[in-house]
């Protein structure tokens, strides 16, 4: 009964975040990388088109896999007056930010049951950075739903141990593959898998030597027979599925993958990152920088809660191990796949000390695991309440973190449509974050901006009789594609120009001290675009 009521509250948000998002995805500017993903998916489109009329195609190199890319390009080829390609590719955006909604939502209940499911799905939708960069982030996003849906793949083949059926080793090769044609980065659910059924094979055969039963040489190499052709099996698929979507594979695809994968650990971007009030270089950031802004900008209920998952976890574990008496392996490993999905790549970071930027967005992928470890952890407290005759705790808990996600969603209206840029209250929010830390990095209030200068120019000048020079020191198409192109063209030159549009990035609104400050985007007093004068003369 509260199993079924849990799944129909469950389905209610769910509905209610599609039909929420799909009415407020125009309210979300254009954002810094879309113009790059778009030339990628052209050259990858172009590729086929050769291809197939049996020509000789140009040989692809990108580093990008093209998940993303390819299927936005063949559908603003054949759909090109469905509005423009920005607008298309944020719904793509937003479809897999649906998935990995979806996926968090049913791995957690196919561990913890309905309710523990419901949490994690509302603790997610209601984390600002992931739900924000659900509908305009062609790189990270795509990524982050992917690699949860591998995680569920995970999940459900260990959940059926010790003889899962093959379904789920096959949907752990597809999951993998749709991962890795987002970024190669989604190699890791095949390692998860390998490194798992390791644990799993040696815990197995090393119990039954514990025990005093002689070492079964036989059934050791049946059990390795079986496992390593799943796993080869799974990782066919994931190859399979990564050819179709980066041709970059096709000349050679292991020094390819190599290049890509060494590409992509030592990017060289040498631009500077804003971080607690100082700007540093991208390729010598400080080993905390991600901790730093997973501290001060996931909700902090989310935080107690998954270090509650970790501190009681860890006794849980020890406990097992004193005593000597573990629960079957599908009910460890099934439990362990999220935490460790979520804290290996963290690990990870403090080993290799890649080239890092954008705040925490790379690490965007590792939020959906995290959420359904912290619903797991609230599924215990609750469990562990009933169990004790604690009832009123038992009600104290979800009530205590639904309040929690109020106070968060009440941020998040407050930030629409700029969720991304939240920060929590124990960092000082937004206001304290502003020229401390970077907010509106990717640019997404150019389009609020265009939209305001839109209005302007019609009240200065109703006759339309004259066209308005823009001046920006960065790349313009954010704020172009708002524009309107028969009242405005973007101007290279400070001189000559009428306006000036900049967001606070590298402190660029500041490049021009004489300019005529004319209007702000701003959100909770926080400047976060700036549009200046820059003509001598009265615009009217």
């Amino acid at each position: 009964m509260v199993e079924n009521r849990y799944r129909l509250c469950s389905i209610v948000l769910f509905v209610g975040l599609v039909l929420f998002s799909l009415c407020s995805i125009g309210d979300y500017g254009m954002s810094w990388d879309e113009s790059f993903r778009f030339e990628g998916g052209d050259s990858k489109l172009a590729y086929y088109e050769e291809l197939l009329s049996g020509g000789e195609p140009d040989i692809q190199s990108s580093s990008y896999p093209g998940l993303f890319d390819l299927p936005l390009a063949i559908v603003h080829n054949q759909f090109s007056d469905w509005g423009t390609r920005s607008q298309k590719g944020h719904v793509w955006s937003l479809c897999f930010g649906l998935v990995g909604l979806l996926s968090v939502w049913r791995l957690t209940a196919r561990i913890g049951g309905e309710r523990a499911g419901f949490w994690a799905l509302l603790l997610l939708a209601t984390l600002p950075r992931y739900y924000g960069h659900m509908f305009f982030n062609p790189k990270d996003m795509p990524l982050a739903a992917t690699y949860t849906l591998g995680v569920w793949a995970l999940v459900e083949l260990f959940s059926r141990l010790p003889r899962p059926d093959w379904k789920p080793a096959i949907c752990i090769g597809l999951a993998a593959g749709l991962a890795m044609s987002c970024r190669i980065a989604g190699f890791l659910i095949l390692c998860y898998f390998g490194l798992f059924i390791f644990l799993f094979l040696a815990a197995k055969h090393g119990v039954a030597v514990a025990r005093g039963n002689p070492f079964g040489v036989r059934e050791l190499f049946v059990d390795l027979g079986v496992w390593t052709f799943r796993g080869v099996v799974a990782g066919l698929v994931a190859l399979g599925v990564l050819l179709v979507f980066w041709p970059t594979l096709h000349m050679n695809p292991f020094t390819s993958a190599g290049n890509a994968l060494e590409t992509v650990q030592s990017y060289g971007w040498g631009g500077r990152v804003l971080m607690d009030g100082y700007f540093w270089e991208a390729m010598d950031l400080p080993i905390y920088y991600i901790p730093y802004w997973l501290i001060f900008t996931l909700p902090e209920s989310v935080q107690l809660l998954f270090v509650t998952a970790i501190v009681f976890g860890f006794l849980r574990f020890v406990a097992y191990a004193r005593a000597g008496v573990w629960p079957p392996a599908a009910v460890v490993l099934s439990r362990l796949v999220p935490v460790f999905a979520t804290l290996f790549p963290l690990a990870y970071l403090l080993y290799a000390d890649p080239t890092l930027y954008d705040g925490m967005r790379h690490y965007l992928f590792i939020l959906p695991p995290m959420a359904c470890v912290c619903a797991l952890a609230l599924e215990w407290l609750i469990r562990w309440a009933h169990r004790s005759g604690k009832r009123y705790l038992s009600f104290a808990l979800p009530f205590g973190v639904g309040v929690a996600v109020l106070f968060v969603v009440a941020d998040m209206v407050a930030l629409h449509p700029y969720q991304y840029v939240y920060f929590n209250r124990t960092s000082g929010g937004l206001p304290a974050a502003y020229m401390r830390d970077e907010t509106d990095y990717w640019g997404l209030s150019h389009q609020e901006a265009a939209e305001w200068l839109n209005q302007y120019v019609e009240a200065i000048d109703p006759a339309g009789g004259r066209v308005f020079k823009v001046h920006q020191r960065y790349t313009r198409w954010m704020l172009q594609e708002a524009l309107d192109p028969n009242r405005f063209e973007m101007w290279q030159s400070r001189e000559g120009a009428d306006f000036f549009v900049s967001i606070t990035r590298f402190n660029l609104h500041s490049s021009y001290p004489e300019a005529k400050l004319l209007h702000v985007v701003e959100r909770q007093g926080v400047p976060l675009c700036f549009i200046y004068t820059l003509s001598d003369e009265d615009p009217k």
